[in-house]
């Protein structure tokens, strides 16, 4: 057999290798695009400790105890348990005084986050009262103010693995970080995202993660190389677990850019890695096609599947032999074929995989500097070369230089974490014409709400509708008010139609004449009680008379029906101490919008409640007074109309009004975000609104119902 003829086989081969990797990565970008199904986020039941590993961490730490002390979890349910790990400075001291819990660790021939992890572990689960699970967040990291829910959420769902999703901080650092925040996105998103929408278990990858306590008395932790957190996935898998992801459990942490710090933690990810390909990536085959195991094949082949960096570099020095061999006459050119085919599903892989994280402009403008990120990707692999791979070496990553900037970004430049009521929402958000929406259904939006019952801040919830985003445009006191809300469902059927024009589709509508009767269900249970405020012509007794008798059990403690004034004019110590004497927990206000959001956000700080919600005219559907549109027609997002065809004097002129704005603003404005920066959030301001604009703004004092 020729040498041309070996050489062109082997690189026919490579190509053909490098297409299909390509060609896996592309199906999981793909899949990334559907629909994701997470479990839906209760309050909180389990009792969790946090463990954080931390050698030599006084530098950041302060703030990562911050953002979990922030945590939307309940605070009696969850330990932060600090690992002061072979500590030679500070450390252990700022976790005592931040009122964490302190694990002295004193091994320095033992050393490594994977040691240390399971030393703790063995310390809690060893308690007479052991608790229901262990969270894992690094020292360096801000935890989003949903990663506790979220996590536990995925467990009680079924998983006894759980990965949260794990993203660079941008700490304004230079041109590497958005181009580390598109690698990350590429990974930690569209690739896990793309699985579990294919049902398919995630990696864990070391920050972020949750273990069921009976998980680890199973298989305890046993992973002490680099890249301990791959290597106790494989130890999952072939146990028959299933790690699952949990896209709204959020942790940030900094990643080095291309310096000294980076060169070394890319040695130790990339040496561990192929350490793990070597040893692990035969007996996960083994146990697929020899046992039958054939649920292994799916972790084997992304497993075996290159990083991206690497398979770009493949791809350019196959492509170039090729296509040089082939010039010279040495093999043919159609080799060069295989090697476009993989560069061309490698750069659809990047965009389709970008466009499905939602990366911002930012990232795109990144990959302009991949030239750079290639140099000492290089340079890593030579490093490997010559000193090993070194998989059993552990080596901090130091970053003098960083540390004074890091300690500068606090978590609140990341998620609100001073407004629990906020703080959940804020990682599956999106902004229509201003107006921020909570990506939730109804069932969802119901628990959230009794979620935040014994909050000391109170939850305000928005029901909006299409008058809700016009009258934002508009007012400046309602765009801000529905801009610091906790809680905003998609109510009206255009606002669902906008989501889907702006790329990101909202599950579904939320109307407040179907929560609140979901809300009274689950508030019969809990015990929680109802205060009814609004209305007219006594509807407000008429719908809590409905309401109790649907539910018997339900409490509603109070209703009053204030005067038809307006907002100035409200005796609003009068109403506020008859709520007060009622004991009531969840506040509904009929005044209409947007009088009834105006209200909530004035008296907020005084409202003895924990919930306040804004329900237009449910009294008077729940009262008989008007019909609800038949089950076809609000599926259909026709509902408006049936409504138009009861009160065609009161809501005719609105209507119009307001289909004028869809039309010749809304519309536009949400088709041009989608065009210009992807399915992500519009700014939560906007573009300025005028004094004349802002001065002829809807006035609703009216306590009637809006759609």
């Amino acid at each position: 057999m020729g040498v041309g003829l070996v050489g062109t086989l082997l690189l026919s081969a490579a190509g053909s290798l490098t297409s299909l990797a390509a060609l896996y990565l592309l199906l999981l970008a793909i899949a990334a695009h559907l629909p994701p199904r997470p479990p839906r986020i209760g309050a909180g039941h389990s009792r969790l400790a946090v463990v954080v590993p931390a050698h030599n961490e006084a530098e950041l730490l302060g703030r990562c105890l911050t953002s979990l002390q922030a945590q939307n979890y309940p605070a009696h349910l969850t330990r932060i348990v600090v690992i002061a790990d072979n500590c030679t400075d500070g450390t252990a001291a700022i976790a005592r005084a931040a009122g964490a819990e302190v694990m002295v660790r004193d091994e320095p021939d033992l050393r490594g986050k994977g040691r240390a992890l399971r030393w703790a572990m063995d310390r809690l689960l060893a308690e007479t009262d052991p608790v229901d699970a262990v969270a894992v967040v690094d020292a360096d990291a801000i935890a989003g103010p949903g990663l506790l829910r979220g996590l536990e959420a995925a467990m009680v769902a079924g998983a006894e693995a759980v990965q949260g999703e794990y993203l660079v901080l941008d700490d304004g650092s230079g041109s590497a970080i958005p181009l580390r925040q598109a690698a990350f996105l590429l990974f930690h998103r569209t690739r896990f995202r793309g699985r579990a929408a294919l049902g398919l278990p995630c990696s864990l990858v070391g920050n972020g993660m949750l273990f069921r306590r009976t998980l680890l008395e199973r298989i305890p932790w046993n992973a002490f190389t680099g890249t301990e957190d791959l290597e106790y996935s494989i130890t999952l898998r072939l146990a028959g677990v299933r790690p699952r992801f949990a896209p709204r459990a959020i942790v940030f942490a900094p990643a080095p850019g291309l310096g000294r710090a980076a060169a070394t933690q890319r040695v130790r990810w990339e040496g561990g890695r192929f350490h793990l390909v070597r040893t692990r990536l035969p007996r996960l085959l083994g146990a697929a096609v020899l046992r039958g195991r054939w649920s292994l094949l799916d972790t084997a082949i992304d497993l075996a599947v290159p990083p991206l960096g690497l398979l770009v570099l493949v791809n350019i020095l196959g492509g170039g032999i090729s296509l040089a061999t082939g010039i010279a006459g040495a093999m043919p050119l159609w080799t060069v074929s295989i090697w476009a085919a993989s560069t061309l599903l490698l750069v659809a892989y990047v965009v389709v995989g970008l466009r499905a994280a939602g990366a911002p402009p930012a990232a795109y403008r990144a990959l302009l500097s991949t030239p750079r990120f290639l140099v000492a990707k290089v340079g890593t692999y030579l490093r490997m070369a010559r000193g090993g791979l070194g998989a059993d070496r552990w080596e901090r990553t130091e970053r003098p230089a960083e540390a004074a900037r890091l300690r500068l970004v606090t978590p609140t430049q990341l998620i609100t974490v001073n407004r629990p009521d906020q703080a959940d929402a804020a990682a599956d958000r999106l902004d229509i014409c201003g107006v921020p929406v909570d990506s939730v259904d109804l069932r969802q939006a119901a628990e959230r709400i009794l979620g935040s019952l014994g909050s000391t801040s109170l939850l305000q919830v928005c029901t909006v509708n299409l008058q809700f985003l016009v009258s934002a445009r508009r007012r400046r006191a309602v765009r801000q008010t529905l801009g610091e809300a906790g809680l905003n469902v998609a109510d009206g059927a255009p606002v669902v139609w906008l989501s889907r024009v702006r790329g990101r589709p909202l599950p579904s509508r939320v109307t407040g004449a179907d929560l609140v009767p979901e809300l009274a269900a689950l508030a019969e249970r809990r015990g929680a009680r109802l205060f009814l405020l609004g209305g007219r012509n006594g509807v407000a007794a008429e719908a809590a008379a409905e309401l109790t008798r649907r539910h018997p059990h339900l409490r509603v403690t109070g209703t009053y029906e204030p005067p038809l004034l307006t907002l100035e004019r409200l005796a609003d110590d009068a109403i506020v101490d008859r709520i007060r004497e009622a004991g009531a927990d969840i506040l509904l206000v009929a005044f209409g919008h947007p009088k009834q959001d105006l209200w909530i956000a004035a008296n907020r700080d005084r409202l003895p409640v924990s919930v306040a919600i804004g329900v237009g005219g449910t009294f008077d559907l729940l009262a008989g007074k008007l019909d609800r549109a038949p089950g076809w027609a609000r599926r259909v997002g026709l509902e408006w109309l049936y409504r138009l065809i009861q009160e065609p004097r009161r809501l005719g002129p609105r209507y119009a009004a307001c289909a004028a704005w869809l039309a010749c603003v809304l519309m536009p404005m949400v088709a041009w975000q989608r065009l210009v920066s992807g399915p992500r959030s519009i700014s939560a301001t906007g573009p300025s609104i005028s004094t004349e604009q802002e001065a002829s703004g809807i006035e609703a004092d009216r306590q009637t119902a809006v759609p």
